[in-house]
């Protein structure tokens, strides 16, 4: 901030640079000024009475040179940082005459500058101090409302024809015989024969005759139906009808 900005009432500021560039500033110049009044002689300190009855007060006697030059940028640094903290605020600069009220208005001015945050975004006096997209136009000298976009028809799109793509035939696959498969016989069902070491040894707790061995007829067709099969019984009397 330049010194020009410091002491003008346009624009805004926020909190930290309200308190770190006005408050602070103007509070160490008063203090300084006091100091070298009173050390160089131009300010005498007298006693003052007790304050309601505890303890002692001091007061000065007039004011000095480095007093008188003081009060410049007090009241015009002074001013231009609230000035610029009511428009952060979004409200007129006439608002530091709320000051003027007393008591309550020296509260309410030190809670709303110093304590609330100003308005998101630009508004009607210029552009975010707290960056963003409002500080890209103040960069560029953008003071008041964002400007406006004037509305520009969309320019059409030329068409374009798409491009041929060239046609590749497909190679045919090749064809492979499948894979051999060799015969193989089916499993045998039925009887098997024993294994070899047959027939197991003679001796006591042997196996009986005929053990291993297909039964007798094993794997021959059925024999005919016995004699007689489907003939009636002889000597069976023959139905009688009766009308």
């Amino acid at each position: 901030m330049t010194i020009g900005q410091w002491f003008g009432f346009q624009g805004r500021i926020g909190r930290q640079t309200w308190w770190l560039g006005y408050v602070l500033p103007l509070t160490a110049i008063s203090i300084i000024c006091s100091v070298l009044d009173i050390a160089l002689g131009f300010v005498t300190i007298q006693d003052a009475a007790p304050v309601d009855g505890y303890g002692y007060g001091f007061e000065t006697a007039g004011i000095g040179p480095f007093g008188l030059l003081s009060l410049i940028p007090l009241i015009w640094g002074g001013l231009a940082g609230q000035v610029k903290r009511w428009h952060d605020r979004d409200k007129s600069g006439w608002m530091v005459l709320i000051n003027f009220i007393p008591l309550i208005g020296m509260i309410w001015a030190l809670i709303e500058l110093g304590f609330l945050r100003g308005t998101a975004g630009p508004n009607r006096f210029g552009a975010d101090p707290l960056g963003g997209t409002a500080a890209q136009w103040q960069q560029q000298g953008w003071q008041g409302q964002p400007p406006q976009q004037q509305w520009q028809p969309q320019q059409p799109q030329q068409w374009q024809q798409p491009q041929p793509q060239q046609w590749q035939p497909q190679q045919p696959p090749q064809w492979q015989p499948p894979p051999a498969q060799g015969w193989q016989p089916s499993p045998q069902q039925g009887w098997q024969a024993p294994p070899q070491g047959y027939p197991p040894p003679q001796g006591p707790g042997a196996p009986p005759p005929g053990y291993g061995q297909p039964p007798a007829g094993y794997g021959q067709p059925p024999a005919g139906p016995p004699p007689g099969y489907g003939q009636p019984p002889q000597g069976s009397v023959p139905p009688v009808r009766r009308d």
